[in-house]
């Protein structure tokens, strides 16, 4: 610097740093959701550091994380490292596959201890029977089921899968045991 005509003693050194464009993340290039999870845009993986995603291949601005994914949609992932964003973007295409839902049920009853034949239909897949709203393993598959020997009221439970997405909850099904009445 110099100043009334001073100039310091020495020049103090000043770093120009060139920091390297990190490459894209990569990834799995096509990424399956099932509606009933609500699919977020924080939902989609990307390998890398601090990633962002975009709707384009390149400009724009960043999409929120909690906009909801569009099947069929291109999605477009950079990473910044050291405070720099790849120039090129990862792509991953979103499917969203629409979760089944149980379109009716059809309790049944017996008059005394006995087996019930119980029905339940789906909007798709495979319906399952459960005796537990949640956990265990399935009693049986199909669009009916007839239920071991019982001598009370008791609740099964069904489901439906379809392209691997699951009903997002079980529905109640219940297999009444209505008592003999005595002779009059």
């Amino acid at each position: 610097a110099t100043n009334n005509g001073c100039t310091t003693t020495s020049r103090t050194s000043v770093l120009a740093s060139i920091t390297a464009i990190p490459s894209a993340p990569t990834g799995t290039a096509s990424q399956s959701f099932c509606s009933g999870a609500s699919p977020k845009v924080s939902d989609l993986t990307a390998t890398g550091t601090s990633i962002l995603w975009y709707s384009a291949s390149s400009g724009g601005s960043s999409l929120s994380t909690g906009l909801s994914l569009t099947d069929g949609n291109h999605y477009y992932a950079s990473q910044t490292v050291s405070g720099c964003e790849s120039s090129s973007r990862f792509d991953v295409t979103a499917t969203v596959k629409v979760t089944p839902t149980i379109a009716t049920t059809s309790p049944s009853s017996n008059c005394g201890t006995g087996t019930v034949n119980l029905g339940a239909t789906a909007s798709a897949g495979t319906v399952s029977w459960y005796s537990a709203s949640s956990g265990g393993s399935s009693l049986s598959t199909g669009t009916s089921y007839t239920t071991p020997s019982i001598s009370s009221n008791t609740t099964y439970y069904v489901d439906a899968t379809n392209n691997g997405c699951t009903t997002t909850s079980r529905t109640s099904v219940l297999a009444s045991i209505t008592a003999i009445p005595s002779a009059p």
